[in-house]
């Protein structure tokens, strides 16, 4: 194999590389769309009568957002999905 054409396999394979983390990145924006809209749905000011009570509630949310994101960031197994784990932290 000449040294172009390890070049150009090289480049290929960083290229495919690019592709997956473009799904992956694109999968992940929709994800956090959708808990976009459900957040903004369960802390709709039409559903609380006192202003401090949706803040409290909108904080509870941030909160438990921010420790889902340091504990995917942390997760050495690999396992990046976060199917399931959104609503068992949001419930308590």
């Amino acid at each position: 194999m000449t040294n172009r054409q390890s070049f150009t396999r090289i480049l290929a394979a960083n290229a495919n590389i690019q592709h997956h983390l473009a799904v992956i990145l694109e999968a992940q924006a929709k994800d956090m769309a959708k808990v976009g809209a459900w957040t903004h749905s369960q802390v709709h000011s039409s559903g609380y009568s006192l202003h401090e009570a949706q803040f409290r509630d909108a904080l509870r949310i941030h909160e438990r957002m921010v420790e889902v994101m340091m504990a995917l960031h942390s997760d050495s197994d690999g396992d990046s999905s976060s199917d399931g784990l959104l609503g068992k932290w949001l419930e308590t």
